[in-house]
């Protein structure tokens, strides 16, 4: 899951929101420094990623990308995810999903002085490049990934990688379909026992 499907499951609260987003950069106890609905949100962020890590549906979508980029399909995985997220947008949210992108940006730049350095140096860029919308289109998951190769290790295969998109599109659409609901249940499950939250 990346920026987009972790801000839908974050629900409405702002903090819990800012959290989510900030999950990657937070390491350790280190969220115990934030305040609690913030701290939520990492915990949250990290559930997330533990439960799509473990997924069989995951590893399924995972294969399909593990020739070109390895240990880096996750990844490939998590923006493609995403993308269908946006494509089956109605289906999952009342919300039009250029406001709730929007919301999601005006709320991250609000908490900006609470983000830490490295999430400062994301943030904007992310806003500013407007990922989130970019997620719906083959054109702006190029854009993404050939943005995340530059400033991440992710290997520099954008062309192979849409190559693989194109072709396995329907497979991991129903990937995507199989899953998302497990995800929304997993999480809803989560914050109504957040005993390990």
């Amino acid at each position: 899951m990346n920026y987009l499907a972790h801000s839908f499951l974050s629900g409405s609260s702002e903090q819990v929101i800012v959290g989510n987003f900030i999950g990657d950069f937070v390491k350790g106890n280190k969220h115990q420094t934030y305040p609690p609905q913030i701290q939520k949100g990492i915990l949250l962020h990290r559930f997330i990623d533990s439960y799509a890590d473990n997924s069989p549906i995951i590893k399924e979508s995972k294969q399909i990308f593990q020739p070109v980029y390895g240990k880096y399909s996750g990844i490939i995985i998590d923006v493609i995810y995403d993308h269908f997220l946006s494509v089956h947008w109605s289906e999952y949210s009342k919300i039009d999903r250029e406001q709730f992108i929007q919301n999601v940006y005006t709320t991250i730049l609000k908490f900006y002085p609470v983000l830490p350095e490295r999430a400062h140096r994301l943030a904007p860029s992310i806003v500013y490049h407007n990922w989130m919308r970019y997620y719906a289109s083959f054109y702006g998951i190029e854009k993404v990934l050939k943005r995340m190769s530059i400033r991440t290790s992710l290997p520099g295969e954008t062309k192979e990688c849409i190559a693989l998109f194109k072709k396995h599109y329907s497979e991991l659409d129903e990937h995507f379909q199989r899953f998302f609901p497990e995800m929304i249940l997993a999480v809803e499950n989560k914050i109504i026992n957040p005993a390990s939250l």
